[in-house]
């Protein structure tokens, strides 16, 4: 799914409507290709931090493409932030943990 698929915080977002998109998709798949590779982790701890390093080592240690874990370390990587206050505004640092 892409950043148009974005179904949270939206007035006609919803689970349930994401899991019927998720579920086409793969279906419209299944039609053309033998099989799809699906990559689905559980962040029920929203609330907790991940560090990406540890959560990168871990996909690591899976059974997956190495074409899919370098999309995982590219998403995870160079995304720099900075602070304004005040109109003073902090030098950008890279983000190393997130709430995913």
């Amino acid at each position: 799914m892409t950043s148009i698929d974005q179904y949270a915080f939206r007035p006609t977002g919803s689970t349930t409507t994401a899991l019927v998109f998720f579920l086409q998709t793969i279906t419209n798949l299944l039609a053309e290709q033998p099989y799809v590779v699906v990559l689905a982790l559980d962040f029920s701890k929203a609330i907790d931090t991940v560090r990406h390093s540890t959560l990168l080592q871990k996909l690591a240690s899976l059974d997956i493409a190495d074409t899919v874990y370098n999309w995982l370390v590219d998403y995870f990587s160079g995304n720099p932030h900075c602070t304004e206050f005040r109109g003073h505004i902090s030098t950008f640092l890279n983000i190393s943990a997130s709430i995913v």
